[in-house]
């Protein structure tokens, strides 16, 4: 039987007057493309023809009769598995009510196509359960799949809202399309109906590095490793020209419990590099975690994010505490714009406080980049792990429901993160004036301060640090770790 499309009226994807097929060049190799054969139903022979497609990430192509290819940017198309008697199974493409249709053994592309497309039917394929997580722009709710039962988190934007801001959240799927590292969340899915938009993502339910900063001991060992995950996660991520702007403990998220699985996740505040250090929602991310010239009104780079984690880098060797987090909402952002940091409270080795100080620096000039950070000589053995496996391997994804080729090749950040504007644009604010923020900040946790403890940070021997290479630990999840996950506005 035949499916008619779902049409949706108010569709945030819709892009006027755009063309279906391009007819010029395209800067993508012809080696990178797959080609299959597939029926297309011709309407000069009444007939299905058996002609190929290529594929090559959301680019597909065809080839006309005199020898010249035309080209489609399926990013955001309508995409629908469809059925047609004595014909079998299809796919259906849709961009601005232009459509291609075509049948065969189509599973393959509509697994690698779905992640760039829009999908309609959630329900027929999801059954959506508890929500787990709430927010000022996006609540998230635990979906079941129902070809295999297993669970998914559903972030899902209220169309209606006040609050809702197409242009951030077509830029967030862009993002997140984009993410393939084992440690950076990816998006799977995204579905729009005539209310809703949801983004399909992995589940996780072993909490957040925020639950177990300040009750969990770790070795400067244990710590080291966590902080080189993150920081080669981040590294990945500004390879692709992008910052992601809100680095805080409550968006480093486990997989299992312990430091070895854990992944970098919402990128709700993400945006692309500008040269010009200007970005839409200039001000943006969550006090106590920011690095200082963005409270500054100062242009800013890449190294923000290198600051972020040097807090995150402050908090595991300090058993929690953060160096300008403190009940009061606004002495926490006046400490924050400030950036004075105090060390004492740092029990580690001189390399790795040497490091932290890097990484800490005010001055985002003398601040190190993250590349420079994941190349120092304290992560010199993880390093040289990453280089050993320096090629395409399986790794299993836990996301799919199959093997997925992910692939483990060295990357580099941007080697010379660009120069600071000496003379912004934008006017430098006074203290006093902080609670008028017009910019795009997460709200803070309700439970603001941790009461520091010393940190175990050695003295281990090589037996019992290798079982705590891998060890395992209980996580206590105080909040849902999906609360973080939608921005609020400051006040």
């Amino acid at each position: 039987m035949k499916s008619k499309p779902i049409l949706i009226t108010s569709s945030i994807f819709t892009t006027p007057n755009s063309q279906f097929w391009n007819y010029n060049d395209i800067q993508i190799t012809k080696e990178n493309f797959k080609e299959d054969y597939f029926l297309f139903f011709s309407n000069k022979k009444l007939t299905y023809l058996n002609k190929p497609l290529q594929k090559a990430g959301s680019i597909i192509r065809k080839q006309k009769k005199n020898g010249l290819y035309v080209w489609c940017d399926v990013s955001n198309a309508i995409i629908e598995q469809i059925e047609i008697q004595h014909v079998g199974q299809g796919l259906r493409i849709t961009i601005n009510q232009q459509i291609i249709q075509f049948f065969g053994y189509v599973d393959a592309w509509f697994k690698d196509l779905k992640k760039f497309c829009i999908q309609r039917k959630i329900n027929e394929l999801y059954i959506i359960n508890n929500k787990i997580g709430c927010g000022s722009y996006a609540d998230v709710y635990k979906v079941t799949r129902k070809s295999d039962n297993k669970d998914f988190a559903a972030k899902i934007y209220d169309k209606s809202s006040e609050k809702f801001d197409s242009e951030c959240i077509i830029k967030e799927i862009d993002i997140l399309r984009k993410m393939d590292h084992p440690n950076v969340i990816s998006l799977l899915e995204t579905f729009e109906t005539q209310k809703y938009v949801f983004l399909i993502t992995e589940l996780f339910m072993y909490g957040s590095l925020d639950d177990v900063i300040s009750n969990t001991p770790f070795s400067e060992e244990e710590i080291l490793r966590g902080m080189y995950k993150i920081i080669d996660a981040l590294s990945y991520i500004h390879s692709k020209g992008i910052i992601h702007r809100d680095i805080k403990p409550e968006n480093i998220l486990f997989r299992k419990p312990n430091l070895d699985d854990i992944l970098i996740s919402d990128f709700g505040l993400a945006d692309y590099y500008n040269s010009e250090g200007l970005y839409q929602y200039q001000r943006c991310g969550t006090p106590g975690n920011m690095a200082p010239e963005i409270l500054n009104d100062k242009s800013y780079d890449y190294k923000i994010d290198s600051y972020s984690a040097g807090l995150i880098f402050y908090q595991m060797l300090s058993f929690g505490k953060s160096p300008f987090i403190v009940q009061d909402y606004q002495e926490t952002l006046i400490n924050n714009q400030q950036g004075f940091i105090d060390y004492s409270e740092i029990n580690a080795s001189l390399q790795a406080k040497t490091l932290l100080q890097q990484m800490l620096e005010a001055d985002p000039i003398k601040r190190c980049t993250i590349n420079d950070a994941k190349f120092n000589p304290l992560f010199k053995k993880f390093n040289r792990m990453t280089i050993i496996i320096k090629r395409k391997r399986i790794l299993y994804d836990q996301t799919a429901s199959s093997y997925s080729p992910r692939s483990t090749s060295i990357y580099q950040t941007p080697s010379n993160s660009p120069q600071i504007l000496k003379n912004p644009k934008y006017k430098s604010i006074g203290l006093n004036t902080l609670h008028c923020l017009p910019n795009r900040v997460r709200s803070m946790d309700s439970q603001l301060f941790s009461s520091p403890k010393s940190c175990n940070s050695g003295g281990n021997n090589a037996k019992t640090q290798n079982k705590q290479r891998n060890r395992n630990f209980k996580i206590n999840v105080k909040n849902s770790i999906y609360q973080s996950m939608s921005s609020t506005k400051a006040i």
